[in-house]
């Protein structure tokens, strides 16, 4: 009523000329009625109004004016809509044109007529590589007509009017419009790039388009994930999202990883990322029992138990706006892991087969025997003494001449590694479907045969789509993985003298004998210990949303996860040497059962509707959550026979070894309230109230939250008419805080322990814990700003971004007086832990041609960590571990030289008090990577494309000294593990020599003096381990469709894919990315992946 009086005045007023006079520059292909009549007020003093329920401001229309009247402008623009418009002193009145009774009667004659004149539609859909385009929509311009293209990239539509307009689009790609025919030919659709910042990102509760955003999020897809051998998806996003540090900290299969997320919050307590798959919560914690930790540095990674290539996408949250909606679960940053959904269109098969194999990529340069035989004399002449009944090295008990290089033994293998995949996949606009299988194996360097092997299978239903007033998802993932390793790394043994004798005698026995001499170690003996795995994984996902008005939809999330791991750790006698009289008593097996399970419910109800000039868009939810863990370990003994050894009721003795059974329980309310005004401003607000099991009555719950802004600068005027080679141009800030639950459950309350002690021939409990009811979270203060830029059409993208997080209020275990009773008590300190850094962000489009593309993007993160207050650090016992305004990460050591009168390390007695103390410890150095980044490039020829990945750090980290047990020149009978690289011979050998490293020795006085120089607290400890690395490589060639159709295949790809394929660097270990001497480095990986479609 309201709008048809000002149509009504406004008719009776006469339409003044030099209202016209006003002029629009609005230049942009499939845009809307709604941008544009925004763009009407943003650039003109004139109002636009309408009737919803007439005017469908969502109808896309092309936008081609520079300076061009009003008037003009809406004459083009409504042209063909059946709206009509009218101007009354500053407002525009867009209406429907309402039909007479003639048009009424026009309208059916119409339709009538129209069955008479229809047609059927075909053609064929290809990419800028004229390859077909499966799922592309054709659709009928203006109706609900619509189609997909089949994996070929054919479509035909039926019954359509010989009149219309047939729209072709696809994402990632520029929409075309072609006139109805009966055959359209071939369409062709090119390369977005106006619109790459259209692409929506997954945001957890919510997805919000690029351009829009107002936090910060990375995302990594498919196609990049693919092209890497690798078994875990962390893998595949080192170096390839800036403030995401990942090390391997091994190359055993299934091993940890360690992560971090714009740095270290925590002094002591858990920073590691949240992880959702498909809105379910998943361990970022080891899986495995102490068994595990000997050979899986780190523990066994949950995330080994996922195939990389059942993930879709992979998105980083990492500032306060993005994460706060997480609230206490994501103060460490999430990873939100989507996997793979049903394609559109015709039902297809997929399929990958990859056959490859990993090896260590970098040998040490080890010494040779005659080298090894001179160290070993020389030690003895520096130290005045010859060789002793046991130095069997050097004394005649073993052949001085033999050599063996044990790295070909022990670390000289070729893992073999099989990567098959199989799925089926189809379905419409309104349902899709996928189901999968997929299998994975993976051998060691190790002798003998162990290895990994992960079968899995995934599944994913949807119904309906964003026009459908009710839709469902379904997901669901289920892996099974098996692990036969060894219960001890190896690698360290590569260190063997190059002298030793062989290890198996001449009937290919474990040679326990050597000219008469007992052995009383053999390193291949020790692969009998073994630690043997089956862990079973499945993650479930339902949700649910259902449209209860046309701005309201409610929604509900419901997950469910399980754990479920066997393990059995063997230590038989045969391992044993038997100049030690092993015993049955000495056959051990340890018999482990891990139990994880969590579930997981979310209602939640999103509301949107136009606001003033804008829209605003809300959403409110909570989340319930219980997760249960129980671990129990057995140890068993006395077995008659190695044999046995399997079966636990063959053992005399039983004990427990590890028992744990916890339950963590969590609810949260939160929200989240977003405008944008005019396309170009944004607000966004993120609240969330948490509660925590993990703490007591009164602490256990707490509020967080985020604001974040965004101002698209380039979408202003002045940047169009004056600065229009900048497409995209955006500053964004944000601040918030969130919390941090990360510790163990139940700690706030005081623990007894039984033990063994009596009172009077009574059992008695201790106290090994104190309650604390003011256990509370630990908070986390996040502030970014940021620039993205896209220019010269985006063939040019930067991004800037700054970052500071402040972690207060730590969760540490406090040390106690003897005298309370207990030796800790959970607690907060009153300490504040910075990280800043800046993160780059830039890729560029160098060839754009027929057959020519290259693309090539640079990542960089330059991080600081900083402990900025910690009370009464000098009276607590961290005050010789940290100090205020440096890093966390930092080694504190006395000022170490060589003195060159006796060739033993010196230390600098700082306080002149003729002994080392703590005050001598003057000197620090920061232990990690100073900066970090990754240089990716994309080059295609013709079907030929090649994909790499350049990583670089510069970082300080363990010296190769740091590795060693004993020093240069020593041999131990029971260790003979004294080979060193030659890379260390740069040692003292006479009085007056000025060099890095100290003389050959062979005593205990020589020892201390080497374990004090090398260690934590020596300068020798130290070194530069920085490195560049082509971390990763895939050249791949697209087989033409001409040929596969006489096979019957309708796509196939053929591709030799790389991993860790070499570095440059001045380190000499075995990798500078762990710098772990005597720990298996990450492998150089190759494959041949063979991609097909049918």
């Amino acid at each position: 009523m309201r709008l048809t009086t000002i149509i009504l005045i406004a008719s009776m007023l006469q339409v003044s000329a030099a209202g016209f006079a006003q002029n629009l520059t609005y230049q942009r292909k499939n845009t809307t009625l709604l941008h544009l009549f925004n763009e009407i007020k943003a650039q003109t003093s004139y109002n636009v109004v309408w009737p919803e329920q007439d005017v469908k401001t969502s109808t896309t229309i092309q936008a081609n004016f520079k300076n061009t009247p009003i008037k003009e402008v809406l004459d083009q623009s409504l042209k063909g809509l059946n709206l009509s418009y009218l101007i009354s002193n500053k407002t525009i009145i867009i209406k429907a044109v309402k039909p007479t009774l003639l048009d009424k009667a026009k309208e059916i004659l119409n339709t009538v007529q129209q069955l008479f004149r229809t047609i059927s539609v075909t053609g064929r859909v290809l990419d800028d590589q004229e390859q077909p385009i499966s799922g592309a929509v054709v659709k009928v311009k203006g109706t609900n007509q619509a189609a997909l293209t089949n994996v070929s990239g054919q479509f035909q539509l039926n019954n359509v009017d010989e009149n219309a307009i047939i729209v072709i689009s696809y994402l990632g790609y520029v929409a075309e419009e072609r006139k109805a025919t009966q055959d359209l030919g071939i369409i062709k659709l090119a390369l977005s790039t106006g619109d790459l910042k259209e692409i929506e990102i997954n945001a957890g509760y919510y997805t919000v388009k690029d351009r829009e955003r107002t936090g910060s999020i990375a995302k990594v897809d498919a196609k990049t994930i693919e092209r890497q051998p690798v078994n875990n998806p962390l893998q595949a996003l080192q170096n390839r999202v800036p403030g995401l540090e990942i090390t391997q900290q091994s190359g055993v299969p299934g091993s940890g990883f360690r992560i971090r997320i714009r740095g270290q919050n925590s002094i002591i307590r858990g920073s590691e990322p949240l992880y959702i798959i498909d809105g379910m919560t998943y361990p970022s914690s080891k899986i495995n029992s102490a068994n595990s930790d000997q050979i899986n540095t780190g523990g066994s990674n949950p995330l080994s138990l996922i195939n990389p290539n059942d993930i879709q996408s992979i998105e980083v949250l990492k500032d306060a706006d993005a994460t706060a909606i997480y609230g206490s679960r994501g103060a460490n940053g999430v990873v939100l892991i989507t996997t793979k959904k049903g394609s559109l269109g015709e039902t297809q098969v997929n399929g990958s087969i990859a056959q490859g194999f990993s090896e260590v990529g970098h040998r040490l340069n080890l010494m040779n025997t005659e080298q090894y035989m001179a160290m070993r004399t020389e030690a003895f002449k520096n130290d005045k003494l010859n060789p002793a009944a046991t130095d069997y090295d050097v004394n005649g008990s073993w052949d001085k001449n033999k050599y063996t290089d044990w790295q070909d033994y022990f670390v000289g293998g070729r893992a073999n590694q099989t990567n098959a995949a199989l799925s089926v996949s189809g379905g419409g606009l309104k349902s899709n479907y996928l189901i999968g299988g997929n299998y994975y194996g993976e051998g060691t360097v190790f002798p003998g045969n162990f290895g990994f092997k992960r079968l899995g299978v995934h599944t994913s239903i949807n119904l309906g789509d964003s026009e459908s007033r009710f839709q469902a998802a379904f997901t669901a993932t289920f892996n099974h993985t098996t692990s036969n390793l060894l219960s001890q790394d190896p690698t360290a043994n590569v260190t063997l003298a190059p002298n030793h004798p062989d290890l198996f005698d001449q009937y290919g026995q474990l040679n326990w004998n050597y000219n008469n001499t007992a052995l009383r170690i053999n390193p291949m003996a020790l692969l009998n210990n073994t630690i043997n795995s089956q862990t079973d994984n499945l993650i479930g996902n339902v949700n649910l949303s259902y449209r209860i008005i046309k701005n309201l939809v409610i929604k509900a999330s419901i997950g469910y996860s399980t754990i479920k791991r066997e393990e059995l750790a063997k230590n038989p006698n045969i391992a044993r040497a038997p100049a030690n009289n092993p015993t049955a008593a000495n056959r051990t097996s340890i018999f482990g059962n891990i139990y994880n399970n969590s579930w997981i419910a979310e209602p939640q109800l999103n509301y949107a509707a136009k606001l003033g000039p804008g829209k605003i868009t809300a959403l409110a939810g909570m989340s319930f959550q219980t997760e249960k863990s129980e671990l129990r370990t057995i140890r068993a003994a006395n077995f008659s026979s190695d044999e046995l050894m399997d079966n636990i009721a063959s053992a005399a003795t039983f004990s427990i070894f590890e028992q744990e059974y916890s339950k963590y329980k969590y609810a949260a309310f939160f929200t989240r309230l977003n405008y944008s005004m005019l396309n170009k401003y944004f607000l966004n607000f993120t609240g969330r109230r948490d509660g925590s099991s993990r703490f007591g009555s009164g602490k256990q719950f707490a509020n967080f939250g985020a604001i974040g802004a965004a101002w698209l600068f380039s979408e202003e005027q002045f940047f169009k008419d004056h600065l229009d080679f900048i497409n995209l141009g955006k500053l964004r800030a944000s601040y918030g805080i969130t919390g941090n639950d990360q510790i163990g459950d139940y700690l706030y309350l005081q623990l007894y322990d039984s033990g063994n002690s009596t009172y009077e021939g009574s059992p008695t409990l201790i106290t090994t814990r104190i309650s604390n009811a003011d256990l509370s979270w630990e908070t986390n203060k996040k502030a970014e700003i940021a620039m993205e830029l896209g220019l010269f059409e985006n063939k040019i993208n930067l991004q800037l971004a700054w970052f500071r997080n402040r972690s207060s209020n730590q969760l540490v275990s406090i040390p106690q007086s003897p005298s309370v009773g207990a030796a800790v008590v959970m607690g907060n300190l009153p300490a504040t832990v910075q990280n800043t850094g800046l993160e780059l962000e830039a890729s560029f489009q160098l060839i754009k041609a027929k057959n020519w593309d290259w693309t090539s993007s640079v990542n960089f993160t330059l991080p600081k960590n900083k402990l900025v207050k910690y009370q009464n650090l000098d009276k607590s016992v961290n005050s010789t571990v940290y100090l205020i305004g440096e890093p966390l990460n930092i080694r504190r050591y006395y000022h170490t030289y060589l003195d060159p009168q006796t060739g033993n390390y010196a230390f600098e007695d700082k306080d002149g008090n003729t002994f080392q103390n703590e005050t001598d410890r003057y000197l620090h150095k920061f232990i990690g990577q100073v900066f970090y980044g990754g240089w990716h490039n994309n080059i295609r020829y013709k079907r030929f494309s090649l994909d790499f990945l350049v990583s670089f750090s510069k970082q300080n980290g363990n010296s190769l000294l740091y590795g060693l047990t004993y020093p240069p020149g020593t041999f131990v009978a029971n260790y003979p593990n004294q080979n060193i690289p030659l890379a260390l011979t740069d040692r003292w050998q006479n009085p007056g020599d000025q060099t890095a490293l100290a003389k050959y020795t062979t005593t205990t006085p020589g020892r201390v003096n080497f374990l004090m120089a090398k260690g934590d607290t020596g300068e020798q400890s130290l070194t530069d381990a920085s490195f560049a690395r082509l971390k990763n490589l895939s050249l791949s060639y697209e087989f033409p469709s001409n040929w596969l159709n006489k096979l019957g295949v309708k796509k196939l790809d053929l591709s030799l894919q790389g991993q860790n394929i070499f570095t440059i660097t001045r380190y000499d270990g075995f990798d500078p990315e762990n710098q772990n001497f005597l720990r298996l480095p990450p492998l150089r990986s190759w494959a041949l992946a063979l991609k097909f479609t049918l």
